[in-house]
């Protein structure tokens, strides 16, 4: 039977362990996508594998696009609800921390923000510099950072801005709607 711990997961990411050897992450972020479908995605996997050959060593990890998501994988995993993967029962557990540094809450995250650059002139007065369209942007606490995903002659970049360097934080409009102002 599938099985996982029961502590809480408190990150976006589970462990899992009694992968095939034949399994490829595409698979498994495929099977995994389509059992927590109802509730989130599966954003990035990875599976440990043996140097020769690159099978599988039956262990890896998920993360989830949330913490709720991942819990749900856990429960589902020690409920003995999770379909067979590949005609494995998979062993699911929380994971100490994600694969990769992103806002762990759906809340924490925007898409097709848009990023103004500039200076404050004034008391109310901001002279933007430069701008970019469909900037992705995520809150990190863990990691005590703002990403900020954006495109800009054909290349991408991410700019991290740390709490540290942040002076001010003001709540204010621009063109009729809700921005951030970071000083």
């Amino acid at each position: 039977m599938a099985t996982a711990l029961s502590a809480t997961v408190s990150t976006a990411t589970v462990r899992v362990s009694n992968i095939p050897p034949s399994a490829v992450a595409k698979e498994l972020l495929a099977f995994f996508n389509s059992a927590v479908a109802a509730a989130g995605e599966a954003y990035a996997c990875e599976i440990a594998a043996a140097r020769r050959g690159w099978l599988s060593r039956g262990n890896g990890s998920v993360q989830f696009d949330s913490t709720a998501t991942a819990t749900l994988a856990a429960e589902l995993a020690s409920s003995g609800r999770l379909p067979r993967f590949l005609g494995s029962l998979l062993s699911v557990s929380p994971a100490p921390s994600d694969l990769l540094p992103r806002a762990p809450d759906l809340s924490l995250r925007v898409a097709d923000a848009r990023l103004l650059v500039g200076n404050r002139v004034a008391e109310r007065e901001f002279e933007a510099a430069d701008s970019w369209d469909s900037v992705r942007v995520e809150v990190i606490p863990g990691k005590r950072r703002i990403d900020l995903h954006l495109n800009h002659d054909s290349q991408m970049y991410r700019l991290e801005v740390f709490f540290e360097d942040i002076r001010n934080c003001y709540q204010c409009s621009f063109d009729g709607a809700g921005a951030i102002l970071l000083q």
